[in-house]
C-alpha cells in the first residue's frame, strides 16, 4: 500500500515538472520581433551623416553585455551599418547616396540573434534600409558656354537658340525638374526663354549693328526643390551687319565755282571733296556716283568711283549765268535700292545774284513708288538753289499732306502707308520758303501695285443641297445642274480671280468664273456617297499670285433615286438586247435542227459499216423493222436471201450471186417519200428544191457505190459466213412480218423482169464474167429507184 502511494506521488511530480518546462518554453520570446513580424525595415535620407542612428531594432530580449539574455550581431562583415555594442541601435557607417554615386542607394543586411543560456539555434532577422532622395544636386548645363551669331535684321520673336539644356542628377520629381530664366542684366531685355520648362531662347528686341556689335547675358537653370538649387552660364551674342542702311554723304550739300574762262576742267568742291560711304559698317559696300538728269547736267560729268565733277564743254558767260544746281546720287553697287542724294551748287565767280531768289532745281518731279514702302523712308530729294540752309517746306494739299512730309533739307518722307486700291497716283505741290522768297515744285508720285491682298470668300464654309427633282429630271441628259454659288473677292484693284475645285469627286462638278457650281449628272454612277466634300480655291492674277480656299459640302437627296432610275433604264435596254439575242438564237436553233433532220434523211441513203454498205433513199419510213433475220437459201453453189421489201446480194465461194427486189414494197417506199416531199414542199418551196437536188446527188452516189461493190466482189470472190449474215440485217417499216418470211424464186437471168414483179427474183451465174454483166445491169436498174440496198461481200 505504501509503495502504491509512493508511485502516485512520483508521477504527480513528473507531470508538474513537465508542465512547468512546457510553459517556460512557450513563454520564451527572446529573438522574436515585437508584433510578430519576420523582417525589419527602416527609412534613411541620403544626407544622413555617418554615425547617425538609423533606427532601433524591435527584437525581444536584452542585448546588454553583462546582464542581457540575447546577443546581436551582423552576418555581413562589410555591411554599411553596424549595431552599437550592448544596444539594439542600428547606426550608419558609410555615406548614403540615392543616385548610387557616392554611396549605396539601399541597404540589406541580416541580424543574427542568439539566446543566452540556451541550446536553441540562432535566429536570422532580415533588415532593409531604404534610402530616400533629397535635393542634393544642382542642375548642370550641357555644352556651355553658348555663343550665337545673329544678323541685325533678325526679326523679334525668332527662335535664336534651341536645345539649351541642363540636367539634374536627383531622382525624377521636383528635385530634378529644371526651370530656365534669363537673369537681370544690362542686355537681358534682348532675349527671353519661350517657356520656363523648355530651353528655347527667342529674340525679344530688335538688333542694330551700328549701335551694338555684341553682348552677353547670364542664364540660370534651377530645380524645384526647397530650397532650390541652381547653376548659371553665359550666352554671348555676336551681331553681324546687314544691308539695312543707305549710303550717306559726309556733307548735306556742296558748292563749287565755274571757271572764269569757261574752259573744261575739274571743279573744286567746297568745303571738301564730294564723298559718300555705306552706313553699314560691317558691309561697307562700294559706292557709285551719278548726276541726276536735269537741264544743266549735260555740261558736266562725274567720276563713278571718286565723285569728281568735271566740266565737259566750254561755256560762255551767257550760259549758266545764274549758276546751276546739280543733284548727285550715290548708289551701292551691290544693292541699287540703297542710295543717297546731295546737291552741288555751281556759281559764277563774283556773281551772287542767283542767291537772292529761292528756286527748286526742277519745277516738276516724277517718281514711281511701291505701295508696300515702309513708313518713314525717304522717297525723294527736292534740291533748291540754296542748299545747306534750313528752309521751310509745306504741302498745301490737305489729303497728300497726310501721306507725305518734307524735311528741312528738302527730303520727301512717307508719313502714311500707301494703298494702290484707294489711290493709284499722288499729285501735289511743295512750297519752299527762306523767309524772303518762295518757290513751288510739282510732284507726281505713281503708286506701283503690289499683290498684298489674298482672295477672300464671303463665307467660311459653303453647304449646298441638291433636291431629288433636279437629279431625277437631269440624270438622262448631259446638261449641268446648278447646285449653288460661291462668292470671292480680292482687295487688289487689277487682280482677277480664277476659281477651281479640288477633292476626290471634283471631276463630277464644274465651277465658272462667277462662282456658279454645276454638277455633271451623267457621272453619278461612279459616286458612292450621298455627301461630297470639296475644296473651292480662289487664285488671283497678282505677282506673286495669292490663293485661298474654303470647304464646300454638297448633299444629294436624290442620289439613290437617280441611280435606281438609271439602273432601270439600263436594265430595260439590256433586257431588250437579250430578248433579241435569244430570238436570233432560237431561229438559228430551229434552222440547225431542221437542217440536221434533212441531213440525216439524206445521209441515211448510204451507210458504210465494217462489213456492209447501206444506202437508203429519202423517205420518212423507219428502218427499224426492215429485216428481222436473213437466212441462206439453196445449196452450196449459191443462196438467195429474201426479206419483205429489201434486196440482198450474197456471194459465196462459187461466185453465184442471188438478188431479190420486191417491187411492191419499193413502190410503197417511193410513194411514202413522195408524199413526205409534197408535205415539206407545201411548207417550204425553197427547201423542197434543195432536197430534189440532194436526191439527185444521192442517186448518183448510190449507183456508183453499187457498181464499185459488185465489181470488187466479182473480182475477189469474197464471202461471209451464215451467222455473220444473220446478225447483219436491214429492216424497213413498210415490210410486214409475212413478207419477211416469204421467199419467191425467179428464173435465172430475169433481172429486168424481176424488178417490175411482186416476188423475189433469184439470179444465178455460172461464170464470173456473165455474172458481172448481169449484176451491173441490175445495179443500174436498182440505182434508178429509191429502194434500200444491203450488199454483203
Amino acid at each position: 500500500m505504501w509503495i502504491k502511494h509512493h508511485w502516485i506521488c512520483y508521477l504527480i511530480a513528473v507531470f508538474c515538472w513537465l508542465d512547468k518546462a512546457t510553459i517556460g518554453a512557450i513563454l520564451d520570446s527572446r529573438c522574436y520581433l515585437e508584433g510578430g513580424g519576420s523582417a525589419e525595415s527602416f527609412l534613411a535620407t541620403e544626407d544622413l551623416e555617418v554615425g547617425s542612428i538609423i533606427g532601433k531594432l524591435r527584437i525581444n530580449g536584452d542585448p546588454n553585455a553583462e546582464t542581457g539574455d540575447i546577443t546581436l550581431s551582423l552576418r555581413e562583415k562589410t555591411a554599411p551599418v553596424e549595431i552599437l555594442a550592448g544596444s539594439k541601435d542600428l547606426a550608419l557607417s558609410v555615406e548614403l547616396d540615392k543616385e548610387g554615386v557616392r554611396g549605396p542607394s539601399s541597404i540589406y543586411v541580416n541580424v543574427i540573434c542568439i539566446r543566452r543560456h540556451s541550446t536553441d539555434p540562432s535566429f536570422v532577422i532580415p533588415v532593409n534600409v531604404r534610402v530616400t532622395d533629397v535635393n542634393d544636386n544642382a542642375p548642370q548645363w550641357i555644352g556651355t558656354p553658348y555663343t550665337l551669331t545673329l544678323s541685325e535684321v533678325t526679326v523679334p520673336g525668332t527662335r535664336i537658340l534651341q536645345g539649351a539644356r541642363a540636367e539634374d542628377a536627383d531622382q525624377p520629381g521636383p528635385f530634378s525638374t529644371v526651370e530656365y530664366q534669363v537673369l537681370p542684366g544690362p542686355y537681358a531685355e534682348f532675349v527671353q526663354f519661350l517657356n520656363p520648362l523648355e530651353g528655347t531662347l527667342v529674340l525679344r528686341k530688335a538688333l542694330d549693328y551700328e549701335q551694338l556689335q555684341n553682348f552677353t547675358v547670364k542664364l540660370r537653370a534651377q530645380d524645384q526643390g526647397t530650397p532650390a538649387r541652381h547653376s548659371d552660364t553665359l550666352l554671348r551674342v555676336v551681331i553681324t551687319d546687314a544691308d539695312d542702311q543707305n549710303p550717306k554723304f559726309q556733307r548735306e550739300s556742296y558748292s563749287a565755282e565755274l571757271p572764269n574762262d569757261g574752259r573744261p576742267g575739274e571743279l573744286r568742291m567746297r568745303p571738301e571733296p564730294l564723298k559718300a560711304v555705306d552706313q553699314d559698317e560691317g558691309i561697307c559696300a562700294p559706292i557709285q556716283y551719278t548726276i541726276v538728269q536735269s537741264q544743266d547736267a549735260k555740261y558736266f560729268r562725274i567720276h563713278p568711283h571718286n565723285g569728281q565733277i568735271t566740266l565737259l564743254t566750254p561755256i560762255g558767260y551767257g550760259e549758266i549765268a545764274h549758276g546751276a544746281t546739280l543733284v548727285v546720287k550715290a548708289t551701292q553697287i551691290d544693292n541699287p535700292d540703297r542710295y543717297a542724294l546731295t546737291t552741288v551748287q555751281l556759281t559764277r565767280p563774283g556773281s551772287h545774284s542767283d542767291l537772292s531768289t529761292l528756286s527748286f532745281v526742277q519745277k516738276r518731279f516724277v517718281m514711281r513708288i511701291r505701295e508696300d514702302t515702309a513708313v518713314g523712308n525717304r522717297i525723294l530729294a527736292l534740291p533748291t538753289n540754296k542748299p545747306g540752309k534750313h528752309l521751310k517746306y509745306t504741302i498745301p494739299d490737305p489729303v497728300n499732306s497726310q501721306f507725305f512730309s518734307v524735311g528741312s533739307l528738302g527730303e520727301l518722307v512717307l508719313a502714311k502707308p500707301l494703298d494702290y486700291e484707294k489711290m493709284t497716283k499722288h499729285e501735289f505741290q511743295v512750297l519752299a520758303t527762306d523767309g524772303m522768297t518762295n518757290s513751288t515744285a510739282e510732284l507726281t508720285l505713281e503708286v506701283i501695285d503690289v499683290n498684298d491682298w489674298e482672295p477672300r470668300f464671303r463665307e467660311t464654309h459653303y453647304e449646298f443641297m441638291v433636291p431629288k427633282s433636279s437629279l431625277q429630271s437631269r440624270t438622262d441628259t448631259f446638261e449641268g445642274v446648278l447646285i449653288g454659288k460661291v462668292e470671292a473677292a480680292d482687295g487688289d484693284r487689277n487682280d482677277k480671280l480664277e476659281l477651281s475645285l479640288r477633292g476626290q469627286h471634283a471631276g463630277l462638278f464644274e465651277i465658272d468664273a462667277t462662282g456658279n457650281i454645276y454638277m455633271r449628272p451623267e457621272q453619278l454612277q461612279s459616286l458612292n456617297e450621298s455627301t461630297v466634300h470639296l475644296i473651292a480655291i480662289a487664285t488671283d492674277t497678282g505677282v506673286p499670285p495669292r490663293s485661298t480656299s474654303v470647304p464646300v459640302s454638297v448633299t444629294m437627296e436624290g442620289l439613290t433615286l437617280a441611280q435606281s432610275g438609271w439602273n432601270s433604264n439600263m436594265l430595260g435596254m439590256f433586257g431588250m438586247i437579250v430578248g433579241l439575242f435569244l430570238m436570233i438564237i432560237l431561229a438559228l436553233t430551229c434552222y440547225i435542227v431542221r437542217s440536221k433532220k434533212q441531213g440525216k434523211s439524206s445521209a441515211s441513203a448510204l451507210g458504210l459499216g465494217r462489213n456492209r454498205v447501206h444506202s437508203q433513199a429519202h423517205s420518212s419510213v423507219s428502218s427499224a423493222n426492215l429485216v428481222t433475220h436473213e437466212k441462206l437459201a439453196g445449196n452450196g453453189n449459191g443462196a438467195s436471201v429474201t426479206s419483205g421489201g429489201v434486196s440482198v446480194l450474197h456471194m459465196k465461194h462459187g461466185g453465184n450471186i442471188t438478188m431479190a427486189n420486191p417491187m411492191n414494197n419499193g413502190l410503197h417506199h417511193v410513194a411514202s417519200g413522195a408524199s413526205s416531199s409534197m408535205a415539206l414542199g407545201s411548207s417550204a418551196a425553197l427547201l423542197e428544191r434543195e432536197r430534189e437536188r440532194e436526191r439527185e446527188r444521192q442517186r448518183e452516189s448510190y449507183a456508183a457505190t453499187v457498181r464499185s461493190i459488185v465489181s470488187r466482189a466479182s473480182a475477189n470472190g469474197q464471202l461471209y459466213e451464215e451467222d455473220e449474215i444473220e446478225h447483219d440485217s436491214l429492216q424497213t417499216s413498210t415490210t410486214t412480218p409475212e413478207n419477211n418470211n416469204r421467199k419467191v424464186p425467179a428464173p435465172v437471168g430475169a433481172v429486168g423482169g424481176a424488178m417490175g414483179g411482186n416476188g423475189v427474183t433469184t439470179i444465178t451465174t455460172a461464170s464470173a464474167n456473165a455474172g458481172q454483166s448481169n449484176l451491173l445491169s441490175a445495179t443500174d436498174a436498182m440505182g434508178s429507184s429509191e429502194n434500200n440496198l444491203t450488199v454483203y461481200f
